[in-house]
C-alpha cells in the first residue's frame, strides 16, 4: 500500500494568504488506509472511485481514523451524508492522547435556522468541550439525509468552514486544541466521500476577526487550583471542606476562562462527584459591594471570606436544569452579589463537572467577572 504523505504547513503569517502549488491528495475510502473504532464499512460504487464510508456507530461511540499522514493547516474537503437527528464530523491534528480539533453537524431540517447546528469544539485528553465555547457554532445550509460537501480551512489556529460550495464561510473560529499536528478521523452516523486533503490554502480568504476574549479588566484570572477528589461526606460542599495541601498555579485561557480539562483528564463513569477547588485573594482598597457574573460547568459553590454567597447547577440533561444560554459556559448562567472587606478577601470556589447527566466528558470550567474593577487588587 502506498503511504499518503500529505503534510499541512504550518502557516506562519495568519494575515496572508499563501497559495502553495501543492497538489490535493485523494484519500480512497478502503479498509487498507482506516482503522475503524466501531462499526464502519468501506463500500464500492459506481461514480465514486474513491469508495465510501458508511459509519453505523453514533458520535463518541465510534470513529475512522486515517492511517498514514500527518495534518497541520491546508484545506480539507468532504462530502457527507448526515442521518436526520446525527452528529456527524471531522477530526483533525488528532493524537494519541485523545487530544483532536473537530467541526461536527448537529444534522437537521432546521440548520439553516439554528444557531447550533455546526459547531467547532476542542477534544482535550479525552473531554469533548462542546459546552465551553458557544460562539464557536452557527447555522449552516446543511441539508440532512442528502449529500453535503463541507470544507475546512485550517491556518495555524484559524479555521474557516465553508457548507455546500458556498463563497462566505459559515463559521471561523481561534482553535483551542493543543496539538498542531496530528492526523484525520471521521465519527457519527453518516456516509462519506470524496475525502482531499490540500497542504494549501483557496484563494481569496477573508479571515474574520476571531471572537474577542472578554478585555474588561474586571475579569478574575489569578487562581490557584487543587486537583479533584471526593468531598468524603454526603451532600454539597461547605467552606470546611476545601483543602489545606495540594494548592498549585493555574494558567487561565485568553479571555479568563479556567478551562479545568486542560489540567485533568475525565473521571471515570460511575466515580463519585469529584470535586476541583479553586481560590483566589482580591485587596479591596474599601469596603463595597461588587456584583459577579459566573459562567460555569457544571456544579458550584462560592464562598467569600468562608461564607457561601452562591450555589447553584447547570445540568444539560435534567429537565429544567440548564442554565442560558442552553447549558452552556457563559457569563449570562448566573449573577450575584458578594460583601468585600477592606484589605484581603478569600474567594474560594468549588467545582465538579462528573454529573450523572455529563459522565465526566464535556466541558469543566468556569469564569468570573466583577461589575467593577476600581479599587481591587488581584484580578
Amino acid at each position: 500500500m502506498a503511504r499518503l504523505a500529505f503534510l499541512g504547513l504550518i502557516i506562519a503569517g495568519l494575515d496572508t494568504n499563501p497559495v502553495l502549488a501543492t497538489p490535493a491528495v485523494s484519500v480512497p475510502f478502503t479498509a487498507g488506509h482506516w482503522t475503524a473504532h466501531g462499526n464502519a464499512t468501506f463500500l464500492t460504487r459506481e461514480a465514486f472511485p474513491g469508495g465510501l464510508l458508511q459509519v453505523t456507530s453514533d458520535s463518541e461511540e465510534g470513529y475512522v481514523t486515517l492511517t498514514d499522514g500527518v495534518f497541520s493547516s491546508g484545506t480539507i474537503d468532504v462530502d457527507i451524508k448526515p442521518v436526520n437527528d446525527q452528529m456527524p464530523g471531522v477530526r483533525f491534528r488528532q493524537g494519541p492522547d485523545g487530544t483532536a480539533e473537530m467541526v461536527y453537524i448537529r444534522a437537521s431540517p432546521d440548520c439553516p435556522a439554528s444557531q447550533d447546528c455546526l459547531q467547532y469544539v476542542p477534544l482535550l485528553h479525552g473531554r469533548i468541550l462542546w459546552d465551553m465555547y458557544p460562539q464557536f457554532q452557527a447555522s449552516a445550509p446543511v441539508v440532512p439525509d442528502v449529500w453535503n460537501h463541507l470544507r475546512l480551512v485550517v491556518a495555524g489556529r484559524r479555521l474557516a468552514v465553508f457548507v455546500n460550495h458556498q463563497s462566505e464561510p459559515s463559521l471561523t473560529a481561534r482553535l483551542q486544541g493543543e496539538g498542531r499536528s496530528g492526523t484525520l478521523a471521521l465519527e457519527g452516523k453518516a456516509v462519506y466521500a470524496n475525502l482531499t486533503i490540500t497542504p494549501a490554502l483557496p484563494k481569496g480568504i477573508v479571515w474574520r476577526t476571531p471572537d474577542a476574549p472578554h478585555q474588561a479588566g474586571s475579569m478574575v484570572t489569578r487562581w490557584a487550583v487543587t486537583p479533584p477528589a471526593p468531598l468524603g461526606h454526603a451532600g454539597e460542599p461547605t467552606a470546611d471542606d476545601q483543602p489545606t495541601v495540594g494548592w498549585a498555579a493555574l494558567r487561565v485561557d485568553e479571555g479568563g476562562l479556567v478551562n479545568l480539562a486542560r489540567r485533568f483528564p475525565p473521571t471515570a463513569r460511575g466515580a463519585l462527584r469529584q470535586y476541583a477547588w479553586l481560590r483566589t485573594t482580591l485587596v479591596a482598597a474599601h469596603a463595597q459591594t461588587r456584583h459577579v457574573a459566573l459562567g460555569f460547568l457544571r456544579e458550584v459553590a462560592v464562598f467569600v471570606n468562608g461564607k457561601e454567597v452562591f450555589a447553584g447547577k447547570n445540568l444539560y440533561n435534567v429537565p429544567g436544569s440548564r442554565l442560558p444560554p442552553d447549558g452552556r459556559l457563559s457569563l449570562d448562567n448566573a449573577g450575584f452579589d458578594i460583601e468585600l472587606k477592606k484589605g484581603l478577601n478569600n474567594v474560594v470556589v468549588a467545582i465538579d463537572a462528573n454529573t450523572p447527566d455529563m459522565r465526566g466528558r464535556y466541558g469543566w470550567g468556569l469564569e468570573m467577572k466583577l461589575d467593577k474593577a476600581e479599587g481591587i487588587r488581584g484580578l
